[in-house]
């Protein structure tokens, strides 16, 4: 079977920074693990994120520099772009067809320079297919989704300029994290928890002024940090990206100072490295959200005119320090002392950090995948198809997730042993019915019948019964796929009676049951019978 595909429109480079293409590659990752094939299209894109991209096994098509002058309506953002957002889009819908992407399953665009002029030429190429926006800047889209991290910032900055039924998922819960940031938050955090408590200062400096830093302000900061570091035992670490134009003096920089400074290039385990980190200097881009989601207290410099709304709100809620627009006029080593020393103590520490890690939970790329995949299931067609053991690892990242653990007869995760004989028993199994639903290729759950030991209503031979299990993927909760995969369990299977068991407290299996048609037998049993169903049709 064919990989559903994603396509990406995005740009990156020293003049546009890096994080378009960090949070689109994250993005991509995420699908890539669910089955997803990601192709990036690029205009102009830096070498070093040309790299991460192939060794992430994502496909990257870069588009020609040539063909017509941006318009002056276009801005400075056209200039960026290069050309004129009718021929961008055209030449992207061609790249695609070139990759062989015919029906993507979703399109993301993440670009300054591109709005709702190349929306509407890219949906009218790709009709059909969901459309997920990546914005700050309140611009009008015409997407299925829009996605805008912006703190402080609700949908209501995009009423009127997006279409009715556009999801808009506006806020710093959205952010788009790697997985690992959630995983590591618990530890993180209560790692910092056991430093405060213990009166613990600030030992380990983070540096990062962005993947890219044209005006250099990391080598400002580490000029000014440098004296202190000296003084109080700190370690400096600077971390920069393949983007970064000013290693030469950065290595002199290294001379200089010695073991106080470590440089570190394209850290993967990004979480883990910001996990060890006490204190970080940094831009007010998207890694802002990275250090929220893991407590790291921060001190922000504005280095881009896209990142003041950030500094401000994050400010304003107690979770970061704005020290406004990078100056490099301003005296590195008196700001340095004004600024960063008084935040060396753990007191200072811990206030920024308890503030902070409520902002960001690390769970925004889920939210972002579910809204533009519900986009696809509320526009598409849900099938349900033969299981299979090339299945298992899709099924067990299923019930490994919490919420369908919560209310399962066993409430714990199975081994991945034990997982894959029971889906071999499964499978092997005469009076088993096992189906995974998919809209266009894309699975979206899975749904059972089973007979053995199957509970049957007073008066129905147990024979005329089998119990339905139904598990949705994370990624499509709240979009309509259980409901739609018990109806067209009972179009396949319209002679059996299917029978649910639905444990005490878990309400919304109650509601989603009695939405098919299942009605109680006994306090955690119901039934659906196609003669009751048949004949209620009757009488409506």
């Amino acid at each position: 079977m064919k990989s559903p595909a994603a396509l990406f429109r995005v740009d990156g480079s020293a003049r546009m920074g890096t994080g378009h293409v960090m949070r689109c590659l994250t993005l991509a990752d995420a699908l890539a693990r669910r089955g997803f094939r990601a192709t990036f299209v690029s205009r102009t894109l830096h070498p070093a994120l040309a790299d991460l991209i192939h060794q992430a096994g994502h496909d990257l098509h870069l588009l020609s520099p040539d063909g017509p002058a941006p318009l002056p309506e276009q801005g400075d953002y056209g200039r960026w772009l290069g050309t004129t957002q009718a021929h961008d889009a055209k030449a992207t819908g061609a790249a695609a067809e070139a990759a062989g992407l015919d029906r993507p399953a979703l399109v993301v665009v993440d670009h300054y320079g591109l709005d709702r002029e190349w929306e509407e030429i890219v949906r009218a190429e790709f009709p059909g297919a969901p459309m997920l926006c990546i914005d700050d800047l309140d611009r009008p889209h015409v997407g299925d989704v829009v996605v805008d991290s912006t703190l402080s910032k609700s949908a209501d900055a995009y009423r009127g300029r997006v279409p009715d039924g556009c999801t808009c998922l506006v806020g710093a819960e959205f952010a788009l994290l790697r997985p690992d940031f959630a995983e590591l938050r618990p530890q993180s955090l209560a790692a910092r928890d056991v430093a405060y408590a213990q009166g613990r200062p600030a030992h380990h400096v983070l540096i990062n002024m962005g993947g890219a830093d044209q005006p250099d302000a990391t080598g400002w900061v580490i000029d000014g940090l440098a004296p202190l570091a000296q003084a109080h035992g700190l370690t400096l670490h600077v971390l920069v990206g393949g983007a970064y134009p000013h290693g030469a003096r950065l290595e002199e920089r290294r001379a200089e100072i010695g073991p106080r400074l470590e440089i570190h290039r394209d850290i993967r385990d990004m979480a883990g490295f910001l996990s060890r980190m006490d204190l970080a200097v940094g831009a007010a881009g998207s890694s802002a959200w990275e250090r929220c989601c893991l407590g790291l207290p921060s001190v922000m410099l504005v280095i881009a005119d896209n990142q003041r709304g950030v500094a401000r709100a994050l400010a304003d809620t107690g979770a970061a320090i704005d020290d406004g627009i990078f100056d490099p006029q301003v005296d590195a080593a008196e700001w340095a002392l004004r600024v960063v020393e008084p935040l060396l103590s753990s007191d200072q520490l811990a206030s920024l950090s308890m503030t902070a890690r409520e902002l960001v939970d690390g769970q925004g790329v889920t939210r972002a995948i579910s809204a533009g995949l519900g986009a696809r299931i509320r526009t598409g067609h849900l099938a349900l198809r033969p299981a299979r053991m090339e299945d298992a690892r899709l099924m067990h990242e299923w019930q490994s997730d919490p919420a369908t653990r919560r209310f399962a007869v066993n409430p714990s995760v199975p081994a991945w042993a034990d997982h894959l004989n029971w889906l071999d028993r499964k499978l092997s199994d005469q009076d088993c019915s096992f189906y995974i639903a998919e809209t266009d290729g894309i699975a979206a759950g899975l749904v059972r019948l089973d007979k053995s030991g199957c509970p049957s209503p007073p008066g129905v031979a147990p024979d005329r019964c089998r119990e339905v299990s139904i598990v949705t993927a994370p990624e499509f909760h709240g979009c309509g796929v259980a409901l739609r995969a018990l109806r067209e369990l009972q179009h396949v299977h319209d002679g059996e009676i299917q029978i649910a068991r639905i444990l005490p407290g878990n309400t919304a299996s109650h509601s989603l049951f009695a939405k098919a048609g299942y009605r109680p037998f006994a306090p955690d049993l119901f039934f659906w019978s196609p003669v009751e169903t048949s004949q209620r049709s009757e009488r409506e």
